[in-house]
């Protein structure tokens, strides 16, 4: 991390905590031989074969926390709070620590709008997916130790965002913002072409 969360996002001590301790468990992992290794290998056989995907690539990353580092954690927290944001949609939340930023700003935006007539008829909310069951334990388990400043404002869907999100799903009439995990975007590819 290069600069200090406790500076942009407002939180309490005991969610600072548990962010820093997530990020770093996180860079930890991205750190290891074994990731950089299967790096270098996706480049080689993207050079080689043009293979942007596989079925072995999937596997190995079921159980990586494939975070978005402090810094783009604290802009997404920054935008969502500077946006009003209060229906954010995040597809492919891992273990959740990016969720926990959105969160932060949605129930912030919340609390901020609650004197005004337009906060009693809107409910604001993370929608959250994960297909990786596992992940979706990881990360609930997580939102529960960051508490009521984080869990109330997170649901989360399991399985397929193709079919999590269709609006008959019960999504929100308005989406304030949208984070688009890139790994997910080639799934989309796949699924859409």
């Amino acid at each position: 991390m290069t600069s200090n969360s406790s500076t942009t996002v407002e939180a309490s001590p005991r969610v600072h905590q548990l962010l820093q301790r997530l990020h770093s468990l996180s860079e930890t992992q991205e750190k290891s031989f074994s990731q950089i290794l299967f790096y270098v290998s996706r480049l080689v056989r993207f050079l080689m074969f043009r293979e942007i995907w596989s079925p072995a690539a999937e596997e190995h990353m079921k159980d990586k926390f494939v975070a978005l580092d402090a810094d783009k954690c604290r802009f997404i927290y920054l935008l969502a709070r500077s946006l009003g944001a209060r229906n954010v949609v995040e597809a492919g939340t891992s273990f959740g620590v990016s969720t926990i930023y959105l969160a932060l700003a949605v129930g912030q935006n919340m609390a901020q709008g609650k004197n005004s007539l337009e906060a009693t008829t809107i409910a604001g909310k993370v929608i959250a997916t994960e297909k990786e069951h596992a992940k979706a334990v990881r990360a609930r388990e997580y939102w529960k130790e960051a508490g009521d400043e984080v869990e109330p404002w997170i649901e989360l869907r399991e399985g397929d965002l193709l079919e999590t999100l269709k609006i008959e799903e019960g999504m929100p009439q308005e989406i304030d913002l949208l984070l688009l995990d890139s790994t997910l975007l080639s799934d989309l590819r796949k699924n859409v072409c």
